[in-house]
């Protein structure tokens, strides 16, 4: 059998993409629930349980219990046998680490959470780091639940990287990720129009600890809008704060669109025409280029801010790969 640890909507397409490529059967999802209003509805759109053979859900709240429940409920189904493949999309979350430390596993395939998968493969992956994290009370409750905790989790062998990024390594075998069943599943017709609005994909993390701060967001989003003549959609992260979107939805010469799918889909969905795509580091803009190779699409960089060591090797990745850049 098969299990599908899923965190996110985008991470649940490439689930999707992941169990046609590796034409796996007896398929376990392992759902963990959005906790924002928008991850919900997006989540609810894509999901179809019949792609599924079992279905496990959980929540992000109250982990040290609820993980080893889906666990348990994971182990009730196997009766005792060995994993052919586990699937995920975050290398180094304590999550992965916990549900790989309690089941015996053939194969590992990392997908794509998002940009993650740039970062994760030279600074986790490559470098064969030992995970290590020791929580005291949490480790006790986890073995009092029935699980082994996580404590020092050596670096994982037999691992593949199943990716929609062009990435190279001598360490891991990397599978391309076209997303060749969800473009035969829907109609994506060309969605350029160069007489279009220009669509603005929103980030997240906006007014978070550690994220860009509201005030500064919303001056680069209004100055775009104003220097713009053919108007924006501006597309919302899916985290968005309600804070931050009242005030992107006052910007002149801007339309609010919230998604109710991915954007890679939502575009297919509401067949929205575009003259182009900005944003800054998003995987939508990535896949853009998959789905369609017709839109031009350019990467936003802060003018007089710097960017942390992880959006700064985003944003060379993306040079590296031919989009092209525009300071604000």
């Amino acid at each position: 059998m098969n299990l599908f640890l899923v965190t996110s909507p985008f991470q649940y397409l490439c689930a999707l993409e992941a169990k046609k490529h590796y034409k796996t059967k007896d398929n376990i999802l392992f759902l963990v629930d959005q906790s924002s209003t928008r991850g919900l509805e997006q989540q609810e759109k894509i999901f179809n349980l019949r792609e599924w053979d079992h279905v496990i859900t959980t929540t992000r709240k109250n982990r040290t219990i609820n993980i080893p429940k889906a666990i348990k409920k994971i182990k009730n189904i196997l009766k005792g046998e060995q994993l052919d493949t586990f699937f995920y999309g975050e290398y180094n979350a304590w999550r992965t680490k916990l549900v790989a430390e309690n089941f015996r596993i053939k194969k590992d395939v990392y997908f794509d959470d998002g940009t993650l998968t740039i970062c994760e493969l030279p600074e986790f992956i490559e470098t064969k780091i030992t995970y290590s994290r020791s929580r005291l009370l949490q480790d006790i409750l986890l073995t009092i639940y029935g699980c082994k905790p996580t404590t020092k989790s050596l670096p994982r062998d037999n691992l593949e990287l199943f990716t929609v990024f062009d990435l190279e390594s001598n360490t891991v075998n990397i599978e391309k990720n076209s997303f060749s069943y969800l473009k035969a599943h829907y109609n994506h017709g060309d969605l350029f129009s160069e007489n279009a609005p220009i669509g603005f994909i929103g980030q997240g993390a906006v007014g978070d600890k550690g994220g860009e701060s509201i005030s500064s967001y919303v001056e680069r989003v209004s100055h775009f809008a104003k220097i713009n003549d053919r108007g924006i959609v501006y597309f919302p992260h899916r985290t968005e704060s309600n804070e931050v979107a009242e005030k992107i939805s006052s910007i002149k010469n801007l339309t609010y669109h919230r998604s109710a799918l991915p954007l890679e889909l939502e575009l297919i969905d509401k067949k929205i025409k575009l003259s182009g795509l900005y944003g800054l580091n998003s995987t939508a803009q990535y896949t853009a280029k998959l789905f369609y190779p017709n839109m031009p699409i350019y990467n936003l960089v802060p003018r007089h801010r710097s960017l942390k060591p992880r959006q700064e090797r985003i944003r060379s990745f993306y040079k590296e790969s031919g989009i092209e850049e525009i300071l604000i």
